[in-house]
């Protein structure tokens, strides 16, 4: 079955895309006839039904939903990435409202962001994105929003940021920047558009497990762009919502749908999303490779920079820091490296990457060598007292969980605990991160454990209270 795909050709969209277009994944005997265009161009073509699949800006999907629906992989949301408001000197708020404002188009969610930011603006001036700058220079414009890779350029040419339009979004929301999705036609039949997502998300998957392939592609589209420019952009844009929306993603579309002016509070069609079909086995893609490119490009989300609070708090009230502790799946170890410095002295992490133990040695050079083992956790056969879970289990297939729970009963010692967090929410998505819930947990570990308490958690940070259970499991002897 052959179906037309239309995207931009910046750096995001290629390079999560280039897997379809040069065969390197199984598309399920769907065909695709390619169309690049920028992205305003791209909500124009989708306000007239043009393409089966195509890349929209959310501002413009909020007119659309009666003909489309959104895929829950290839979109571009982030934090820190939003359109810039740039001038060629400062402005007050006053200038700015009754300036004239070159906008990259009146469907692009940076124009939303900038009317959410100054809802009293009038005077804007509709051109394509890449002509914001050369207006703002020859004062036709008095000032304009940049996207896309102009974000990274603007001060080279003598331009002053007046507002980060994204920031002034999650200051106000707490959510991220909802920029642009992948959309497909909502009349097709349910089998037809899981298989469409299933086919983006393996694309988007392929390419973060193998990031250099697709560099020829891209280039070659990119406009003569610097590369490290070009790297940036895919940096900035490509991320954990990439690969699946989640429900911090889907948060911040349904607001952006409840606060619109031109939307009147949950008049749209429903649901905004492609329902989620049968899971493929996350084996295939999450490996070795596929880890370690997240974390050299930056797209590591679950990592909040610190021991999470519910982990502090249990580590805070143990005595004895002699004792054998394991952290599997570690990242980058926050909880190792406070262990470490609270003085713990037999404290051993284990990651599929090398990466994050390397960032671990650097801010800890004093952390023992032996006891980062760059390596796979069913491999393990140690003991340990404790065994610590930060967002190792929600990373693993749960096809694997059985055998997790068989391993942990394995390398604990007698009277030994596995303590930590869980997520307690089924994700309308396939992970990684995967869900579950508290039942099916308190099922699973007692038939190894006779200890099994599975409590929810009321410290969680913000953006994971109320979706986390706090675990202690063990055995009596």
């Amino acid at each position: 079955m052959k179906l037309t795909f239309a995207y931009s050709p910046c750096p995001n969209d290629t390079f999560m895309f280039e897997p379809i277009v040069s065969g390197r994944i199984d598309t399920e005997g769907l065909r695709f006839e390619i169309h690049l265009a920028d992205v305003e161009e791209l909500n124009r073509s989708a306000l007239k039904d043009a393409y089966d699949i195509t890349k929209l800006s959310f501002n413009a999907y909020t007119k659309l939903t009666p003909q489309y629906q959104l895929l829950n992989s290839g979109s571009a949301l982030g934090r820190k990435c939003g359109p810039l408001l740039i001038s060629k000197k400062p402005m007050s708020v006053n200038d700015v409202k009754t300036g004239n404002i070159a906008i990259p188009g009146k469907n692009t969610t940076a124009n939303f962001l900038l009317s959410f930011a100054y809802p009293d603006l009038q005077n804007k001036s509709e051109m394509i994105f890449s002509e914001v700058e050369s207006s703002v220079l020859s004062d036709n414009t008095d000032a304009g929003v940049i996207i896309h890779e102009n974000r990274f350029t603007f001060q080279e040419k003598g331009l002053v940021q007046i507002k980060d339009l994204g920031e002034y979004w999650e200051e106000k929301t707490g959510y991220p920047i909802p920029l642009g999705g992948i959309v497909t036609r909502r009349k097709f039949t349910k089998e037809l558009k899981q298989k469409i997502d299933r086919v983006i998300a393996r694309s988007v998957a392929y390419a973060m497990s193998n990031p250099e392939s697709g560099n020829e592609y891209i280039r070659s589209h990119a406009q003569e762009m610097n590369i490290e420019v070009m790297k940036s952009h895919i940096n900035l844009y490509v991320n954990e919502f990439s690969a699946n929306i989640g429900t911090e993603g889907r948060g911040a579309i349904y607001h952006l749908f409840d606060n619109h002016p031109q939307v009147e509070k949950g008049d749209y069609e429903k649901p905004l999303f492609v329902p989620e079909g049968n899971k493929e086995s996350a084996n295939d893609f999450l490996t070795e490779n596929y880890w370690t490119s997240r974390y050299d490009n930056n797209m590591s989300g679950w990592d909040v920079g610190k021991i999470t609070p519910p982990i502090k708090n249990y580590v805070d009230l143990l005595e004895n820091k002699t004792i054998a502790i394991l952290i599997p799946g570690a990242g980058n170890a926050h909880e190792a490296e406070y262990l470490h410095n609270q003085g713990f002295t037999n404290v051993t992490v284990c990651d599929l990457s090398e990466n994050p133990l390397k960032n671990l040695k650097l801010r800890c050079p004093s952390f023992p060598d032996q006891n980062l083992i760059e390596g796979d956790f069913f491999d393990l056969d140690s003991k340990y007292d404790l065994i610590i879970e930060q967002t190792f289990f929600c990373a693993i297939d749960p096809d694997l969980r059985e055998k997790y729970a068989k391993h942990m009963k394995s390398l604990l010692k007698p009277k030994g605990q596995l303590v930590g967090l869980m997520f307690d929410i089924i994700f309308p998505f396939n992970g990684p991160p995967f869900g579950g819930i508290a039942e099916q947990y308190r099922k699973l570990f007692s038939k190894h454990f006779d200890q099994v308490s599975i409590e929810k958690c009321t410290t969680s940070i913000a953006p994971r209270l109320g979706n986390e259970v706090f675990v202690k499991i063990g055995s009596s002897k």
